[in-house]
């Protein structure tokens, strides 16, 4: 993973009107943001087309913007801003956008009933994360599939860093009963917080 200093020095490339930089930067985020704008969206056409555009303003602005600490906040907040804008055509009277996704195990998938087994507990981790309230499963998609810090989450949601530990908190302690009885070791990592699961 790159530091925000790395992003930051290639940030005053593309400001130098260096699209080797830009190019590297987009390498570097665009399938991640690609996914966490599907977690709007629900559309990989418009996901990819909602980052796709942040890129093209991030160029087209190069010369405007000024960001001299976390590159990382503000491509993540401009898709979500960029992917809220697609839901608020669809629907005007938008709440709050619907998250869902997978959460990582250790299975051992190498014989076919392992398989099974990691599958399975896929399906029900899944299940158990749709459970979650909307912004409690947003917060923890962010934390596990984007790896984005507490300040990095507080910054694009516009909450405090205590509210994010304590949605994960939430999250980890739901998702922890819901998939105690399968037997297996499951690790939900986050940047700043670890939880790791065993059947007792």
């Amino acid at each position: 993973m790159q530091s925000p200093e790395h992003d930051i020095a290639l940030f005053q490339r593309i400001r130098a009107d260096d699209r080797v930089a830009l190019n590297a930067l987009f390498a570097q985020y665009y399938q991640k943001l690609c996914g966490f704008a599907y977690t709007y969206l629900r559309n990989t056409d418009e996901a990819e087309e909602a980052v796709s555009d942040v890129f093209f303003t991030l160029w087209r602005h190069r010369h405007q913007l000024s960001i001299d600490k976390n590159l990382k906040a503000y491509l993540y907040t401009s898709v979500r801003h960029a992917a809220l804008a697609v839901l608020r055509a669809r629907r005007p009277a938008l709440e709050d956008a619907d998250d869902s996704g997978l959460v990582e195990t250790l299975a051992d998938t190498r014989d076919p009933e392992s398989a099974l087994a990691y599958d399975e507990l896929r399906q029900h981790i899944d299940a158990a994360v749709d459970t979650l309230p909307p912004r409690c499963r947003q917060i923890f998609l962010m934390s596990r599939m984007e790896a984005l810090t507490y300040r990095e989450i507080s910054e694009v949601l516009g909450i405090s860093e205590k509210t994010v530990e304590n949605q994960l908190v939430k999250a980890l302690g739901l998702l922890r009963t819901a998939i105690r009885q399968y037997g297996l070791v499951v690790i939900v990592m986050s940047t700043e917080l670890a939880g790791v699961f065993l059947t007792l």
